[in-house]
């Protein structure tokens, strides 16, 4: 049987403009921050699960908000406050 709320949302895996990259960092994302708006979320954990710098974090955040999958506040380097969408 499946979780279903736990499942990120299939429209992102099928979306041919995001880089498989940032399909990993979305789905990261939404399975922290999945019952809460709002996630708080510094880049060394994220490079626990994915190999990435700030930089690339950045400008995988910023294709997924121009696509509107979230919105993000970059609050000290390398710190972040994500709402998803």
């Amino acid at each position: 049987m499946k979780i279903k709320h736990l499942e990120v949302p299939q429209k992102i895996w099928e979306d041919k403009r995001i880089p498989k990259e940032t399909k990993y960092i979305y789905s990261y994302l939404y399975s922290k921050g999945f019952d809460r708006i709002i996630t708080d979320i510094n880049i060394g954990e994220i490079q626990q699960t994915i190999k990435i710098k700030n930089k690339g974090l950045k400008k995988s955040l910023d294709i997924l908000e121009q696509l509107k999958y979230l919105v993000y506040q970059e609050y000290a380097t390398g710190m972040y406050t994500i709402k998803l969408n």
